[in-house]
């Protein structure tokens, strides 16, 4: 039976595909495989640039993916138009693939199959919502807040991918605490710009001045 690295890898052989090819490809690990394509190449440290916006589309993708998993759906619902929609993969395979190739190698040897358990209803929509929790984060166009919930997404889908349900759990525990992480740095900022509101107009009028 194929990894999902030997699908992926025979998948981007080709150079155009339509949406609906990738679907049909990965049938009904679709979902989860377009969820951790789409956050991967954010998942890799790298400096932020456009202040954190580099992941705002994925945001949105995975929002819109999660809460179809959330719902119930086993397969990737998107309309008529988007699914004909052909895209080339050449860039990814000569700009991204190594990278990608080399990072999928070496979690092979981390995941494996084992507590398919963990694959229930309740368990998957606990990841639904925490991808969208994690998503939300990956949408605001700041820097910090794209890398750690974009990792907590790859770690969740790959793990489902697969059938890992020890790394699955340990990927839900760890969205969890990035989600916790981030309410309370924001709960932080926010007491902090309430208590020093004339510091922080000084310094933000003469950041724009």
């Amino acid at each position: 039976m194929l990894s999902f690295r030997d699908k992926f890898n025979k998948l981007i052989k080709k150079d155009n595909h339509t949406i609906r090819d990738f679907i049909e490809y990965f049938k009904h690990d679709g979902i989860f495989a377009i969820l951790f394509i789409i956050t991967f190449p954010t998942s890799i440290p790298s400096p932020a640039y456009a202040f954190g916006s580099s992941t705002m589309l994925g945001g949105f993708i995975t929002i819109f993916l999660s809460i179809q998993i959330l719902m119930g759906r086993q397969y990737v619902y998107l309309p008529e138009f988007i699914l004909r929609k052909k895209f080339d993969v050449s860039y990814f395979r000569e700009n991204i693939h190594g990278h990608m190739d080399y990072a999928l190698l070496k979690m092979e040897t981390i995941f494996k199959k084992r507590n398919e358990t963990m694959f229930n209803t309740l368990f998957l929509k606990m990841a639904s919502v925490f991808m969208i929790l994690n998503a939300i984060l990956m949408v605001i166009p700041l820097m910090m807040t794209n890398w750690l919930p974009s990792t907590a997404i790859s770690a969740i889908s790959f793990s489902y991918l697969f059938k890992d349900g020890f790394m699955f759990a340990l990927s839900l525990i760890f969205s969890c605490c990035v989600i916790i992480f981030y309410y309370t740095l924001f709960d932080f900022v926010k007491s902090y710009i309430l208590k020093n509101k004339e510091r922080v107009y000084t310094l933000v009028k003469k950041y724009l001045n």
